[in-house]
């Protein structure tokens, strides 16, 4: 699924249908068309770095699939042990791969302790990698200190809460094929990192590709530290290198550490191949020298195995689920990337995009017709969010409809993933499934509360969908309606489908579903803070109480205002709310009012 060729989805039988298999291989899931969904899935259970699956081609004679230690393994030590996971599900692909998630996590003992406590995962970011406007330029006639000092306050100016910036390797790197030396060359930052640091107070989320044979760390070049050379790249053999590395990036802001080019070094090293524990050491080293740093890390470019070995990693919080986000790609379908990644307990990250289509000037000579699109994904995906316009070129209306004004994320419990018709359509074409993106997600406050939000975009023709098409069986009684129209409510029902269509990328269809409540003898549905992508976030409401009123606690920035819906009896209206100098509200429905603490 994060293979560099992405993922593949067919009919089981025909020899015309390639499993990824060998190095780019990955979880395999087996699924039928019954009206269940069973599922089957089959992966590594441990030894994920030198692990492999591989299908016997059919047109051989043959048509079996073998799970073990991959085929460029040289020694196998006495005692080793390979073991893999078969599980079973009879209520559909997503909760299948949810359930085989959580044994593989109690397995390895990985919570979400690093995923909910990381800045990165949880602040809205300023990105320069590729496809933002600055990245491989800096502004014209400037270096990369001035343009930061620019971003930053031109970023003040308009009121966007950016609060860290991801430097890509033109920014800090010195470059030979690899990194030769993670650090700013004169000309890039003048004053050095930590001056720009001081002098702008935002964090920095540092970037890396794979490095250079060349580079000044390894012993074989006069440095401190033992490294594989291959070729024309290296590997850090130490975990005191990361330790050290990664400390000395603390001082000039460093928060978080992207691994980029995984794929890339793991087979540009030929021993990560032939040896059996290498590919675990090297990312076992690396996560626990972020961990000594408190940074967590982002992978990218990564195969399968990198993403399951982070089951191991827990300072490992996101990974990118996509191909890098140029203008004008399809960098936004990562609706069943996500599935895998949530399940194995790690934030799916979209990449940057741009928040306006026209912005002259770009090396990519190229305009972004969807920016509306990729906001909404980015912030349903519960990985970061990341804006990398141009300066002068941000809509502060569309990004602001992510974040609070502090620009905390405002994102659901768990990331949008496609539906499981979406899935089996994609590998029937015949398939009474969306032709096209179809993705659910929810909110979930604990009890009956619980809120839907449901993405359909590129749809070819029109879906009908019922609550247990996007996974809401065990929801309390609920309504559906349009984020554009909260006035149009309709039941969501087996009976009273959920009918969509025009749903394209530049008018995606967004749709909200809140649970029936009844209050002084009235119909009520808490819509919530409908300027918002997800109106009823987890980090905005932190409790909701029922009785004869409805009570709400609010969070967010000191002083700030939002406008929370209620929809009475078919017909909806605001509360505006204003939290108090400690950013804490409590909104009472009946009353109609807002108190700030």
């Amino acid at each position: 699924m994060f293979g560099f060729k992405g993922l593949m989805a067919g009919q089981w039988g025909p020899s015309s249908f390639k499993i990824q298999g060998g190095i780019e291989g990955g979880p395999l899931a087996i699924f039928d068309r019954v009206k269940t969904a069973n599922t089957l899935i089959i992966s590594p259970a441990n030894r994920f770095m030198s692990s492999s699956i591989w299908r016997q081609n059919p047109s051989t004679g043959g048509d079996n699939v073998y799970w073990g230690t991959m085929g460029g393994v040289k020694d196998v030590p006495v005692g080793v042990e390979t073991s893999c996971i078969l599980f079973c599900g009879n209520q559909g692909i997503n909760k299948a791969m949810v359930s085989w998630g959580q044994i593989l996590k109690q397995w390895h003992g990985r919570t979400d302790q690093y995923v909910k406590s990381d800045f990165t995962l949880n602040y809205l970011a300023y990105g320069t990698d590729n496809g933002a406007y600055y990245c491989w330029r800096s502004e014209d006639g400037k270096n990369y200190q001035d343009t930061v000092l620019d971003i930053k306050s031109y970023m003040v100016q308009i009121g966007v809460p950016i609060r860290y910036m991801q430097y890509d390797v033109t920014w800090y790197s010195d470059l030979d094929n690899g990194v030769v030396t993670w650090s700013s060359p004169p000309g890039v930052f003048p004053n050095g990192p930590q001056w720009l640091y001081d002098k702008t107070e935002i964090p920095v989320f540092g970037y890396n590709p794979f490095w250079s044979s060349n580079t000044t760390y390894a012993t074989a070049n006069g440095g401190k530290y033992e490294f594989l050379i291959d070729g024309s790249m290296a590997l850090p053999l130490e975990e005191r290198f990361w330790t050290d590395l990664l400390a000395g990036g603390r001082k000039w802001g460093l928060i978080a550490y992207e691994q980029d080019y995984l794929n890339k070094e793991f087979v540009g090293i030929q021993k990560l191949t032939t040896d059996i524990d290498l590919g675990r050491q090297w990312l076992t080293q690396m996560g626990n020298g972020a961990a000594k740093n408190g940074l967590t890390i982002q992978y990218c470019m990564s195969y399968p195995r990198h993403m399951l070995q982070s089951l191991e990693i827990p300072v490992v919080t996101q990974a990118r689920a996509s191909h890098d986000n140029r203008p004008g790609t399809d960098n936004w379908k990562i609706g069943v990337t996500s599935l895998f990644a949530w399940a194995i307990g790690i934030a799916p990250f979209k990449d940057i995009f741009w928040t306006t289509s026209v912005q002259p000037g770009n090396t990519y000579n190229s305009t972004e017709p969807y920016p509306s699109l990729h906001a909404v994904v980015a912030t349903l995906s519960t990985g970061p969010v990341g804006i990398g316009d141009m300066i002068g070129g941000t809509n502060k209306t569309l990004i602001m409809k992510s974040v609070n004004a502090d620009g905390l994320i405002l994102k659901p419990s768990r990331p949008a993933t496609s539906i499981d018709n979406r899935i089996r359509r994609m590998a029937w074409t015949d398939f009474e499934g969306p032709d096209g993106e179809v993705w659910s997600t929810y909110s979930d406050f604990g009890g009956n509360n619980k809120y839907g939000i449901i993405l359909a975009a590129d749809l070819q023709g029109s879906y009908n969908m019922t609550p247990c098409m996007a996974g809401y069986q065990g929801f309390p009684s609920s309504m559906v309606f349009p984020a554009n129209n909260p006035n149009k409510i309709q039941p969501l029902t087996d009976a009273q489908p959920l009918a969509m269509s025009n749903c394209t990328k530049a008018d995606f269809c967004l749709f909200y579903v809140s649970p029936v409540l009844t209050i002084n003898g009235k119909q009520v549905l808490i819509q919530g803070e409908l300027d918002k992508w997800v109106p009823m976030s987890p980090q905005r409401v932190t409790a909701i109480n029922i009785a004869d009123d409805i009570t709400i606690s609010l969070t967010g920035a000191a002083h700030e205002t939002a406008s929370f819906w209620f929809n009475v009896d078919g017909k909806s209206s605001p509360v505006i709310c204003t939290l108090g100098a400690a950013g804490l509200a409590t909104l009472s429905f009946t009353a109609g009012t807002c108190r700030g603490v």
